[in-house]
């Protein structure tokens, strides 16, 4: 304890060694672990092989335990909005979230990843949601839109998700 594998397209002996030093010296410094207690090790994947083998069938499995994804700090003040392109519900939605950023700047603190149904489905099919904008904290759905839903409900339900997460 703790182990940290460490998958990457093929570096250089050196490059990999300095990294593996990196989080040994961050183990020890923060983790508070002693120097026999770290294992980490390196894999390296071909690019052509990353989306498949990593992304697919590992990250996305994953993704409600990452602590970086795709660049950005994961945590517990993170929602999921599912959108699609054009939709009137999704738009309010949108204008909801600008409004509320501007009302309260705790807000600001909320990491908000829009997905698009149809650009992403292999992420959207792992949801249950039938419509859209449909907000998740995790695999929790905080809201889901319906027909006859008006912006100032839009706005509430929006609102409730972040205070949600804060």
């Amino acid at each position: 304890m703790p182990y940290i594998a460490i998958k990457g397209f093929p570096k250089d002996e050196e490059t990999v060694k300095k990294v593996a030093e990196r989080f040994n010296d961050a183990l020890l410094e923060l983790w508070g672990c002693r120097q026999k207690d770290i294992s980490i090790s390196y894999e390296a994947v071909e690019p052509e092989k990353w989306d498949e083998e990593i992304v697919r069938g590992e990250v996305e499995a994953k993704r409600d335990r990452m602590l970086i994804f795709n660049g950005e700090r994961c945590g517990a003040a993170k929602l999921t909005i599912f959108h699609m392109t054009g939709c009137p519900y999704c738009a309010k939605a949108r204008q909801a979230l600008g409004e509320l950023l501007e009302e309260n700047p705790a807000y600001k603190s909320v990491a908000i990843e829009w997905i698009e149904e149809n650009e992403q489905p292999e992420i959207a099919n792992r949801y249950d949601y039938y419509s859209v904008p449909s907000i998740f904290r995790g695999e929790e759905k905080l809201y889901e839109a319906r027909p006859t839903d008006r912006y100032e409900f839009i706005k509430e339900r929006v609102k409730s998700a972040l205070d949600a997460v804060l």
